[in-house]
């Protein structure tokens, strides 16, 4: 017997899911009532969408005395199905206390990591769920009761792109169960002839989903019947409202992106506040993949301080932190290097025509050419010079104590210090800009201007141009 109406709700929520045919398939197997249907379900649409699913248990030892019976019992459902089983075994309990979090979030981190990891091992096109309309109402009361905003709102979507703090790798979650609800897993496992593992954890008070799915959805339901399927319309509606919301934001931030993971300030404290918060919420998503932790305090502290001085700083969750410089705003971690300059340089001669290397895939160029039509550009990593400086010994260094630089355009010579501070550019990277210097003095501040001295003058039918070339350097990857 096919079951053809969970089916057909099954292979609607695929449909959603994006979930192509021939596709590798992690499925999150607790053996429980939602996964049993799913993979069960999964199982039978495969004949004709040709799957390859792989039913991936995370036994938590948090119940030592049920743990090892329940991880059995799901095998023999997944082998029941013919569906490769892969039973990992993990001590949530002394990883809770470790890292000082609740066992949810302690098992939800080890569970997520896990099917990360299985999901590359396997190039899977993403990891199944067995999250339900139930869940969906869950999750969306929770959320509200916490005081979230439009995103908790939402709740869980079809398809969602994580991405772990410990790991680069990103992972597809999929849950094309969203929209049919507990009563019809149910049905459905009885109508297989499966018996699901009942995992009496479920029924413990102290978690807080269960006190909503146990004692405050039934209030609810007999207050307004049809409360859960309610919930689950909010999520959707709501989703319908950000996706218009999340669509300006990302165009925002977008526009005013130097470079990956420094933006335009400017550009940004134009918007209203509440758009800045969402703004820079993007930004700290795009730097490590994830807002785990980032909280509406974190939020109010970035905008606060994107809106009033600069040279500023805060630290974030995961080890990022989020800096504001005089036109420019960033985030950095301790893994992310966001100086655009190279590593510290050890004084060297330049050479005068082609490269002269550095550290961290950097160098430096020095030709004589053809004086071009236009010598202004919009690329600060380049620079025109008089053709004089060709015959000149060039050093390359970063700066020392007492630096005096001629701006081009300037008369007098200011302390280097004070013209890095007018420039805008940020302290933490002022120990690492190239300087190029003769026996007249610096002639260019690599990315920010050229000497008056060394300027081209009309006469000049050649010039020097001079280019500092790097990882992801662009013209736009810093401004003065």
């Amino acid at each position: 017997m096919k079951h053809p109406d969970f089916l057909k709700q099954l292979g609607t929520g695929l449909i959603r899911s994006t979930i192509p045919n021939r596709a590798t398939l992690i499925v999150a197997f607790s053996g429980g009532p939602d996964s049993s249907a799913l993979l069960a379900g999964l199982s039978v649409l495969s004949e004709k969408k040709y799957f390859n699913l792989i039913a991936c248990h995370v036994n938590h030892q948090i119940l030592l005395d049920t743990s090892e019976t329940d991880q059995a019992a799901a095998k023999t459902i997944a082998e029941s199905l013919g569906v490769e089983f892969i039973g990992i075994t993990v001590d949530v309990p002394k990883a809770s206390k470790e890292q000082k979090v609740s066992i949810e979030t302690a098992g939800r981190t080890l569970r997520y990591e896990i099917l990360s990891q299985l999901s590359e091992k396997y190039d899977a096109y993403g990891v199944v769920t067995g999250h339900t309309k139930d869940d969906q109402a869950e999750t969306v009361l929770l959320h509200a009761i916490r005081g979230a905003g439009l995103k908790g709102l939402v709740g869980m979507e079809y398809r969602t792109t994580l991405k772990s703090p410990k790991y680069e790798t990103k992972l597809t979650i999929l849950r094309p169960l969203l929209d049919i609800s507990r009563s019809t897993i149910i049905s459905y496992c009885k109508q297989r002839n499966i018996q699901p593992v009942i995992d009496s954890s479920n029924t413990d008070k102290k978690y807080t989903r269960n006190k909503i799915r146990l004692d405050a959805l039934p209030v609810l339901e007999a207050a307004s019947p049809g409360a859960k399927h309610a919930l689950a319309r909010l999520a959707e509606n709501v989703s319908d409202d950000l996706e218009v919301v999340n669509w300006i934001v990302r165009r925002e931030l977008q526009q005013a992106a130097y470079s990956d993971n420094r933006y335009s300030r400017s550009a940004i404290n134009r918007l209203p506040v509440y758009l800045i918060g969402r703004v820079l919420m993007l930004g700290y998503r795009n730097h490590i993949g994830h807002s785990q932790q980032l909280e509406r305090t974190h939020v109010s502290e970035m905008t606060s301080q994107l809106l009033s001085h600069s040279g500023t700083s805060i630290d974030l969750p995961n080890g990022v932190t989020f800096h504001v410089d005089k036109d420019a705003f960033s985030f950095s971690s301790n893994k992310k290097d966001d100086c655009p300059y190279p590593p510290p340089i050890v004084e060297t001669s330049l050479n005068h025509f082609g490269f002269t290397q550095l550290d961290g895939g950097f160098a430096v160029t020095s030709e004589l050419r053809n004086r071009p039509r236009q010598l202004d550009t919009s690329n600060s990593w380049i620079t025109y010079a008089s053709p004089v400086i060709a015959s000149l010994n060039l050093i390359l260094r970063n700066r020392k104590n007492g630096d005096r630089f001629q701006p081009l355009g300037m008369n007098p010579h200011v302390k280097l210090q004070d013209f890095f501070v007018g420039a805008g550019v940020p302290k933490r990277w002022r120990d690492r800009v190239p300087l190029i210097e003769s026996k007249n003095g610096i002639l260019w501040v690599a990315g920010s201007r050229l000497a008056e001295w060394a300027k081209v003058m009309p006469e000049h039918t050649e010039v020097t141009r001079l280019e500092l070339i790097g990882p992801q350097l662009t013209k736009n990857s810093y401004k003065t």
